[in-house]
């Protein structure tokens, strides 16, 4: 630590809202609205403050060095939360997100392995032929004139996407109703985000409807995975000197290794995390990219052009090559996660007793970390507020400054850096290259009906939009 424990400010003399006993600031939270209501503590109370959810004290800081150095100095320093970590065990997740020590480290490996850009590339026909029967659900809803429930489709889309990469399974829910596994996971992440932040563990003692229905979702989940790892082991006992050809096959080879370490318990957990996070986070991006486009109609068609120039005469992006030479729809797009980010919050906790802008921060304390809000402040973007995607192409002699990057994390940072960012930016990358060759759109909900909706992840509710066939181009 930078000074002596004397000298250091104690959590509870730190500024922060008012509470009540036992329940502390709970009356004044909706957990659908929490990193808002933080945002605005932020703005009043300072970079680092107090929070009691019960009789549990919380820090949360804002301040983009504090925050920096939580990310780089995990896991040697700071910890997903023991409470993360006990929820993920009882629901049978705990897989590379919410493990951690060496567990992580070697479960970190694997997932890696099996994201890499390199594999990418074989996988992208497949990605194609998903993202193609996304464009066929949503030319049959213009010709219709339905408006578009965009995270709906874009969930069944990166759930296909997700168990074709991970489970070589063909799900295609955009065509069909799709299995079982599709219909529950959406039950999950809502209730992992409520007994995360509860003050105490409720659903030990009583079940709300929220928690049966999950009890449900997850025992569904486990038949539907568990008969994806017995077809994946009859496929390796058939033909032992195969390369692994997916997630779930790789995952499977090194738990056979002995010594390895890792269960069956092991496999199911990281399998549930790969298709939790890779639904809920990359189609509420591509939603929320959706929903910028219909706020500027300059900016599409300045991205439909760029569009046309590089994949005209087809309909689609066609390979890798193709989708990294989008210069301005990636500048839009990291625009849309500055601002929009669907992990605008993180939590971790420091594992000894540490100093923190002059306050000591006691050993096991939840620590909320407010990304998105360092990276919406004029000190690090200039008039950080406004969208404008040009900050992110523009020359530097000409960009408007600051322009502080280190504090635009869309994917985390540090060693537990997300291992799919690769594919998520593909993802986005080919859908909305198709959105912008092959449609025209525009708002079917008016603008103020759209609300951040934090379940986990943060999702645009209420997101409607109406498809038209491009007819020209």
């Amino acid at each position: 630590m930078t000074e002596t424990a004397s000298a250091l400010t104690r959590l509870r003399d730190l500024p922060g809202p008012r509470g009540l006993p036992l329940v502390g600031v709970l009356h004044r939270l909706r957990f659908d609205r929490l990193h808002l209501t933080l945002e605005e503590w932020a703005d009043r109370y300072g970079p680092l403050f107090r929070i009691n959810m019960g009789p549990h004290p919380i820090a949360v800081v804002s301040d983009s060095a504090a925050i920096q150095r939580i990310l780089v100095q995990r896991p040697q320093g700071f910890r997903r939360t023991r409470r993360l970590e006990s929820v993920a065990v009882e629901m049978g997740l705990r897989g590379v997100f919410a493990a951690e020590g060496e567990d992580w480290r070697r479960q970190r490996r694997i997932v890696t392995a099996a994201l890499n850009r390199h594999k990418l590339a074989d996988f992208f026909p497949k990605l194609a032929l998903i993202a193609a029967r996304l464009q066929h659900r949503w030319e049959e809803a213009a010709d219709r004139g339905d408006p578009v429930d965009v995270c709906s489709d874009l969930m069944r889309f990166t759930v296909d996407v997700t168990m074709q990469l991970a489970f070589g399974v063909d799900a295609n829910t955009l065509e069909t109703p799709g299995p079982v596994i599709q219909r529950h996971l959406d039950k999950v992440f809502p209730v992992l985000h409520r007994r995360t932040n509860a003050p105490f563990t409720y659903w030990r003692w009583f079940r709300l409807p929220s928690d049966r229905a999950l009890d449900r979702a997850l025992e569904a989940i486990r038949r539907e995975v568990g008969g994806m790892v017995r077809a994946a082991r009859e496929r390796m006992a058939a033909d032992p000197d195969r390369e692994p050809a997916d997630f779930l096959e790789a995952i499977m080879a090194a738990a056979a290794d002995e010594g390895s370490g890792i269960s069956d318990a092991d496999i199911f957990a990281n399998a549930g995390t790969l298709l939790l996070a890779g639904e809920d986070t990359t189609a509420n991006s591509i939603a929320w990219a959706m929903h910028y486009f219909t706020l500027h109609p300059e900016l599409f068609g300045r991205a439909r052009d760029e569009v046309d120039s590089v994949i005209a005469p087809a309909a689609a992006v066609e390979g890798l090559e193709q989708a990294n030479r989008l210069p301005f729809l990636d500048a839009f797009c990291n625009e849309v996660m500055r601002l929009k980010p669907v992990a605008p919050m993180h939590v971790a906790e420091p594992l000894e007793d540490t100093e923190m802008l002059g306050c000591l921060i006691p050993r096991g304390t939840p620590i909320m970390m407010l990304l998105r809000h360092a990276a919406t402040r004029d000190e690090h973007f200039a008039d950080g507020e406004r969208f404008d995607p040009e900050r992110w192409i523009a020359p530097p002699e000409t960009r408007p400054n600051p322009h502080d990057r280190r504090v635009f994390l869309p994917f985390g940072g540090g060693p537990r850096l997300c291992p799919g960012r690769a594919l998520a930016l593909l993802e986005i990358r080919t859908v909305l290259a198709m959105l912008c060759r092959n449609f025209d759109l525009e708002p079917a909900t008016p603008r103020e009906q759209v609300q951040e909706h934090l379940a986990f992840t943060m999702l645009p509710a209420g997101l409607k939009v109406r498809l038209k066939r491009r007819m020209a181009g």
